[in-house]
């Protein structure tokens, strides 16, 4: 697969999925979003460009401390952008901006922006030294950028049963670039190579209890997973899906079904 087909892939998955994502069973990247403004310690004025900005999560969490600011969301697709921009008009901020565009080819000027965020992006491309050196190019020299990814660890052993049993089907899982992330040491190695300095890394927990193994089908079916279960015939869809949920449910403790993420931020500025 090319950067071309993947980049359509990626795109025909996020419009699919869009009109569920980051919804019921997904709260955690609303959880992680509530950090940003701490980590971003903004001042209120600065020009802050979101990068993979999606439905507007992490946009509409920073937007509140920029009364004097604006945050530039952009994403490859316009079926997130339409949920950004309505999650945007309910929560009346009209300090976000949303622009469709190719986070490796952003349109602004250099040095355009005081800082950058990019909530569980990076990972979207096999190449995320030359992404970060691209999104720095368009902060200013001293700017911070932040970026945050899942921990080693996130998701199991859910997942780990989900692609046991997917591959079952004869549905190889792709390699979870995420990974490449995931710990400490992997992503200040990033930072470091793209020459960021200052840098520092933060780590939260972000789990919590999913009241039914439904909460974790929508997770599957309103994220990045769903490009997996599409491959399935649709009894082999409905077979996967009882199969999977009786051994999620199994996981069922007297709070629910445990639901284990920890989120790792990454803060450097640019010299």
């Amino acid at each position: 697969m090319d950067d071309q087909q993947r980049k359509a892939q990626v795109k025909k998955t996020f419009d699919t999925v869009a009109e569920g994502y980051g919804t019921t069973g997904m709260e955690f990247f609303h959880n992680a979003a509530t950090h940003l403004p701490q980590i971003l310690r903004l001042q209120g004025h600065e020009q802050l460009l979101d990068v993979a900005t999606g439905t507007g999560i992490a946009a509409t969490a920073i937007a509140p401390h920029l009364p004097r600011g604006t945050v530039t969301g952009i994403d490859l697709s316009e079926s997130m952008l339409a949920q950004a921009r309505a999650r945007a008009q309910r929560l009346d901020l009209g300090n976000i901006l949303l622009h469709p565009m190719d986070m490796q080819n952003l349109v602004f000027d250099d040095a355009h922006f005081d800082a950058a965020n990019c909530s569980f992006g990076l990972f979207f491309l096999p190449d995320m030294l030359g992404l970060l050196q691209h999104i720095a190019s368009k902060v200013k020299s001293g700017g911070q950028i932040v970026a945050c990814s899942f921990y080693e660890g996130a998701f199991e052993p859910n997942l780990n049963l989900f692609l046991a049993r997917i591959q079952r089907y004869g549905v190889e899982p792709p390699a979870f670039t995420w990974k490449n992330i995931s710990t400490e040491e992997r992503f200040r190695a990033l930072y470091d190579d793209a020459g960021l300095r200052n840098i520092q890394l933060q780590r939260f927990d972000i789990g919590y209890f999913l009241p039914s193994a439904e909460d974790w089908w929508r997770i599957i079916w309103y994220a990045g997973f769903r490009g997996l279960v599409a491959q399935l015939s649709a009894p082999q869809l409905l077979e996967f899906k009882q199969a999977h949920l009786a051994e999620i449910d199994a996981l069922k403790t007297t709070q629910g079904i445990p639901l284990k993420v920890s989120v790792l931020f990454a803060s450097g500025h640019v010299v």
